[in-house]
Parts: structure tokens; sequence; C-alpha cells
């Protein structure tokens, strides 16, 4: 996957005189969800989650990638500070380019259902684009279970190359989402577009290359988890 992103300060890249027209006129109070404009066009949420996870553990994310901005939750009040202090004084790199942040008039992010219009669920709906390369059930438990444990996959070829993946609780899968939705499995190719699916659970009856059920070692077996990708942060 090529993400590549520069994170640091000062500079002329990203303080001093440009921020200025960036900066609300009123000063909202201190607040855990942070709001974040100059965003590049391609920027994800993985590369946000990347840039912030520094500053403490994030909750949720919510794109506009129209107006290039987005809105993070923080777990705390302390870390979302955190991030708008050091913006204040020095540069925050997201997907390369220096980005604004300011405390969110709003104390939480509303998220009873997801951008998708779909509930959320802990099944995720993969769409893999362009898909150059073979995908396996290997390959997508290798990039999947480190975001939490993956549980059921389930290939298919009805519209395209998808898949559903079980993951054990809802949120495993919105962690899962929030890395990997927009990312290459290989360099420029195989891009994962993530939904949350509807079934509530998915049935496999053996593990090969097309289903696998990781809860069930007694189905007959095929194949060796043995790839080394990282597109999932664990923390």
């Amino acid at each position: 996957m090529d993400r590549t992103l520069d994170w640091g300060g000062g500079g002329e890249g990203g303080g001093g005189g440009g921020r200025d027209s960036y900066e609300d006129p009123h000063k909202p109070s201190p607040s855990p969800v942070v709001h974040v404009r100059a965003l590049s066009e391609s920027a994800q949420e993985s590369d946000l989650i990347d840039a912030l996870q520094h500053f403490g553990p994030i909750s949720f994310v919510v794109m506009m990638p129209k107006k290039r901005q987005a809105l993070v939750e923080f777990q705390d009040i302390e870390s979302a500070r955190s991030c708008v202090t050091y913006s204040s004084k020095g540069s925050i790199y997201v997907s390369s380019q220096p980005a604004y942040f300011n405390f969110s008039t709003s104390q939480k992010i509303s998220r009873p259902v997801a951008e998708d219009g779909r509930n959320t669920n802990h099944i995720l709906l993969f769409t893999i684009l362009n898909p150059v390369y073979p995908i396996t059930t290997d390959v997508l438990y290798t990039i999947s279970n480190p975001c939490g444990p993956v549980q059921r996959i389930v290939i298919f070829h009805k519209n395209g190359l998808q898949a559903m993946i079980t993951f054990d609780t809802v949120q495993s899968a919105q962690r899962a989402k929030a890395s990997l939705n927009g990312a290459d499995i290989y360099s420029g190719c195989c891009t994962l577009k993530i939904e949350y699916a509807k079934p509530a659970r998915l049935n496999v009856y053996k593990n090969d290359e097309e289903t696998w059920d990781y809860t069930n070692p007694d189905l007959s077996r095929e194949g060796k988890r043995g790839l080394n990708f990282s597109l999932c942060r664990t923390h």
C-alpha cells in the first residue's frame, strides 16, 4: 500500500502567516471533537488517524471531502486539546499537506447510522477495485486481523470482486473500516472500498481460498496465512 504521511512541526509549510485565514472568528470552548480544514482532496480517514493518533485515542472520524474538512472525536478532551495546541504552534501534516485544527462547537459526533446509510455492523462489505492480483481469504485475513479478531470471510463475484468479513465486535469493524477504506492492498491496485454489510451472520461451510471460518478449525483447510501486510493501525 502506498500511503506515506509526513508528521512534523514548524517550517514554512504550515505555521505563521497563512494560518490566520483559517482561524475561526470565534473561539469555541474546548471539546473532544476537533474541526479539521484544508485537507488534501485525496485525504482518507486512515490518513487522519495516522497523523493524529500521537495525541491520544480517536473514537470517530467524519470526512467532508467536498469541503476538504473533517471532524475528529478523541476519547478525551485532553487529547483534543493537545492536538489543537500543537496545531497553533506548528504544522500537522495529513497526507503530505498541512491541515488546520480547532475545537468543534459539538461535544460529540452523532453516529447512530453509518455514513453509507447502513446501520453499523460487525460484518463489513469489502469491494476490491482494480484487482490485478489474486485476492484470497489469506490476503484479507492478514490485512484485517490486526484491526480486531476476524471470525469469518466469504469472497464472491456477483458485482465484481467483493467479500464480507465478520469481526468479533462492532468496534473492531469500525477500526478496520477507518484504517483500510481507500487503501491499496498492493501499490496502485486492489483498492479497498468498505461499507457496513446488511447480513447479521455469515455462513461458511468450508475453509479454502474463498471462504473461511476461523472459529471452526474442523472444516477442511487449504492454504497458509503467511503474508506480511500491515495496513491496519493497532493503536
